[in-house]
């Protein structure tokens, strides 16, 4: 059973970041749907709720505050606060539009609707969990991540950290593609269609080269470092390429699934992604040619 000894309902980031900072053994309880399941006691718990933390914008993309170039079409990207939900996610028109349905279908296994209903996004990036689909996609997109503190940065950079997080994340930017330009495709291996994933990936392609992301290794989701410039169409030496450098990560054992396990599917399943969204890429095309 957990136990929390003190509840703050912070009213702004920068209130969670100062209870954060001042006590080493605060936490921000996101949706708290795994905090639950753990025993203790939290001598602070702190609460988002009230900081306008869930809601989904289309924002200009770049640095806040910068003149926008007026001889360029605007690019624009997603800014998600860190309290919307994963059903959120998994039913927002605007999401589906700028990821190609990847972040839906990453999350749509994730225990069920009434779980998805409270869990968070900023919880799933926050804890950096090796296991999690979000992440997986999220680092296939090209994601950044916003925190009170420490300010916005790649989500690669922010999975790389090491230690305890001390400062609060508040957002998480998608950049939003025009629509067609990106085509994506996520694959997993569960034991059971609700439970972890024992591999997981994530493939995108958007229009400058591929992103492969391999996750649930059951390390944190990394990029395999292929792909770059790489076109929409890869011949059979270009997959067996993806799949060798999926196998090249580092992989380990658990109770889900054993090191070479692992390595063997995440071959399989970077093939298997690829082909799905080239295939996704063709039908589209043949759509709007009809």
């Amino acid at each position: 059973m957990l136990t929390i000894g003190k509840y703050v309902r912070a009213q702004s980031a920068a209130e969670a970041l100062e209870l954060v900072r001042g006590n080493r053994r605060a936490t921000v309880l996101g949706g708290g749907m795994w905090l639950r399941l753990g025993t203790g006691t939290l001598p602070v718990a702190i609460d988002l709720a009230d900081c306008g933390l869930n809601s989904i914008e289309e924002v200009p993309a770049g640095p806040a505050g910068a003149a926008p170039d007026e001889t360029e079409p605007q690019a624009t990207e997603l800014r998600i606060g860190a309290y919307v939900t994963l059903r959120q996610i998994e039913t927002s028109a605007a999401v589906a539009a700028a990821t190609d349905g990847l972040l839906a279908r990453a999350v749509r296994d994730i225990v069920g609707v009434q779980f998805r209903n409270g869990a968070t996004i900023g919880g799933s990036v926050a804890g950096r969990l090796g296991f999690s689909d979000v992440v997986c996609a999220l680092l296939a997109l090209g994601a950044d991540v916003e925190l009170e503190g420490a300010g916005r940065m790649p989500l690669a950079q922010f999975l790389a950290e090491k230690g305890r997080m001390r400062d609060v994340l508040t957002h998480v930017y998608v950049p939003a593609r025009p629509t067609g330009t990106l085509v994506a495709s996520y694959q997993a291996v569960r034991r059971a269609v609700t439970d972890f994933p024992v591999v997981n990936v994530c493939a995108v392609h958007d229009g400058g080269g591929w992103h492969v992301a391999v996750g649930a290794r059951p390390a944190k989701a990394a990029l395999i470092g292929w792909g770059d410039g790489m076109p929409l169409a890869l011949s059979s030496e270009d997959l067996a390429a993806a799949a060798a450098a999926a196998e090249g990560l580092a992989y380990s054992g658990n109770m889900w699934g054993g090191e070479k396990y692992r390595r063997q599917t995440a071959g399989v399943l970077v093939r298997r992604a690829l082909e799905a969204a080239m295939a996704h890429a063709a039908k589209r095309t043949g759509e709007e040619a009809a």
